[in-house]
């Protein structure tokens, strides 16, 4: 690895936390806190999933996402039913209300980030963004 690698992927790391930052404090209006928000995502992404299956998806404790899931429960905006193979068990899935709050609040990131693109970047710059979103798809999914 050159040295020029690991100073873009430092920058990049950079750029990447600041702008989430920025995406994050859009969420204010939101009832939900940011970890709340991310199992609704991986609900909606994933479907059906076991707590111990979320819990390792966000690399938290199993009581971690048993609070964040009794708190969305509270709220109706997920659904635990009985997994049909292993009572023992429970299938979390996100509620219609759950799906709705979700897409709100990524509504109101979206708004702020389209106004804001519109407002920096020009035609030119918007088409190397886009040029460069399946690199960064890219390595959003990398996971070695």
């Amino acid at each position: 690895m050159s040295a020029n690698t690991y100073e873009v992927a430092a920058s990049l790391r950079s750029t990447v936390t600041r702008l989430v930052r920025q995406l994050r404090k859009q969420n204010i209006s939101s009832d939900f806190s940011n970890a709340e928000l991310l199992t609704m995502g991986l609900l909606d992404q994933h479907g059906k999933l076991l707590p111990s299956a979320l819990a390792e998806m966000e690399r938290i404790s199993a009581q971690a996402i048993s609070q964040i899931l009794n708190r969305l429960e509270e709220v109706g905006c997920v659904n635990r039913v009985m997994d049909e193979t292993d009572k023992r068990k429970s299938v979390v899935s996100l509620t219609e209300k759950g799906i709705q709050h979700l897409y709100e609040n990524r509504r109101i990131k979206e708004e702020w980030l389209v106004k804001a693109m519109d407002k920096l970047f020009s035609a030119e710059e918007l088409a190397l963004i886009e040029a460069f979103l399946p690199l960064l798809q890219r390595l959003a999914e990398y996971n070695g």
